[in-house]
């Protein structure tokens, strides 16, 4: 536990004389007395290490006993049904509280601890804000009536922890290491395992059983299996259409480990061969891949990463005739969304699309030894894009973001499509061999002081090599041929 004791260390050195509130997640009904499965929130779990639900957890840096956990208490009735609780005992001998109370006792402390403390660091919209908004109230009638202290102000506690979480330990490292290795071996057997005949979910399944077999906790995100038409849709998670020959298999999916996700994506034909006008368009995504990750070192801003791939993919696209030229005209107005209307990567760690600032005053942040984050280009050509009206209005992706924030989601866009209306247009004909086509390609960096290692290699990416692995024969049994092209 060593490792979550250096964290409330360096939390609590942080909040200086505040005092921090962090909740657990709360379990979730299904139906009827049937719950979802349990996963600890992220920033409860990096700090206490308990996976227990509909707990709280107390930081209070300048009291002699600053760690304190609210926990249900031992039930032998509840736990013949559900399983063991650590109870009130086990959250201070197994999981280091230096107090610990039924979680029924919150309010009647915390009306104790707010006392001479200057400021609540606390996130509003969890399930225990009655009780904990409540607790406050009352402390500040204790104020008027005895001239205490009590907190005035209410802070998020997500500006410090997720700093913390954004820079892995050797611990994070290793756990992330063998996520991505699982993942991997789970791709690998996705791809041997796809064929004409078998269906989205059968391929899943057998990835899955790989990601679990080999110690994966849980998959990191529900996973998207997606072919044909369906690989153009960025979240597809139905995962349930019959694989045809000579359709592309888009698969987005990752195991997680010690609470660590790894988030991998690969594109490969059904069939076991590119067809011309996959392996083109393949082959840009790749390159754009490709020119990213070389350009990974510590000090490089993360926004740089998009800007690369944008333009690598618009180079490509425009080589492709997907788009009309120049280069310069197609990222200006921004006509490549039209294609690649998502970011190059994300932050990977606890959570799949993990915690910590992009930008720093409003600058690229610099990558750092320690980071995680993935680099995903990709390029859709929906079914229905056979012509495209393209505008000559200027784009500025920062800016959108901006007017977003003031004007809404609503009217931001009634703007901008009066903007792109009243512009000039170009109109441009998409060729008919790219239509459906979708690809993805997603890889796991890790900064380190040199450079940055893909820990998801493990896969290949090289289509000769794709093409290699898919004759293999499946480790996973496969139930039944029926229907499958042989």
């Amino acid at each position: 536990m060593a490792r979550f004791t250096q964290r409330r260390t360096q939390f609590m050195d942080t909040i200086g004389s505040g005092l921090a509130i962090v909740p657990s997640a709360v379990e979730t009904i299904r139906n009827d007395d049937v719950d979802h499965v349990f996963r600890q929130s992220s920033d409860f779990f990096f700090l206490t290490g308990f996976e227990e639900p509909d707990a709280v957890a107390l930081f209070d840096p300048t009291h002699d006993q600053p760690y304190v956990l609210f926990v249900r208490p031992r039930d032998p009735e509840m736990e013949a049904w559900n399983g063991k609780r650590a109870g009130v005992e086990g959250a201070t001998d197994r999981f280091g509280a230096d107090e610990a109370f039924p979680i029924a006792d919150l309010e009647k402390v915390l009306r104790d601890r707010f006392r001479d403390r200057d400021a609540l660091w606390y996130a509003t919209g969890s399930s225990v804000d009655s009780r904990v908004l409540g607790a406050l109230r009352q402390a500040r009638g204790m104020k008027l009536r005895a001239g205490v202290t009590v907190p005035s102000s209410i802070i998020d506690p997500a500006t410090v922890l997720h700093e913390l979480r954004l820079i892995k330990s050797s611990e994070e490292i290793d756990a992330l290491r063998e996520a991505c290795r699982i993942s991997a071996d789970g791709h690998c057997e996705a791809m041997r395992f796809a064929a004409p005949g078998r269906s989205e979910h059968d391929v899943q399944s057998a990835m899955e059983y790989v990601f679990r077999a080999s110690g994966a906790t849980r998959e990191g995100y529900p996973s998207i299996v997606a072919s044909g038409d369906n690989a153009c849709i960025l979240h597809y998670v139905e995962n349930d259409q019959p694989l045809e020959d000579g359709d592309l298999l888009l698969i987005d999916a990752a195991a997680e480990v010690g609470y660590l996700s790894s988030d991998i994506t690969r594109t490969f034909p059904v069939n076991g061969r590119f067809s011309d006008a996959q392996r083109a368009v393949y082959d840009v995504v790749l390159a754009a891949q490709e020119a990213v990750i070389e350009a990974c070192e510590p000090g490089l801003p993360f926004t740089d990463m998009h800007e690369i791939a944008v333009r690598t993919l618009t180079e490509g696209m425009i080589a492709l005739d997907l788009l009309p030229g120049p280069v310069e005209d197609a990222i200006a107005y921004g006509w490549y969304r039209e294609f690649y209307f998502h970011g190059t990567g994300h932050w990977l760690g606890m959570d799949v699309h993990d915690a910590g600032a992009y930008r720093i005053d409003g600058v690229g942040r610099p990558l750092q030894p320690g980071m995680a984050f993935t680099v995903e280009p990709g390029i859709y050509v929906a079914r229905d894009k056979t012509t495209l009206e393209l505008s000559k209005a200027p784009f500025d992706a920062d800016a959108e973001r901006d007017l977003a924030y003031l004007k809404g989601a609503s009217e931001a866009k009634r703007i901008l499509d009066e903007r792109r209306s009243e512009a000039d247009t170009v109109t441009h004909g998409v060729p008919e061999q790219f239509l459906g086509i979708g690809i993805r390609i997603e890889d796991d960096l890790l900064v380190t002081s040199s450079g940055c290692e893909n820990l998801t290699r493990g896969v290949p990416v090289d289509p000769d090599e794709i093409e290699t692995l898919w004759s293999e024969i499946p480790t996973v049994p496969v139930m039944s041929d029926a229907g499958v092209d042989s």
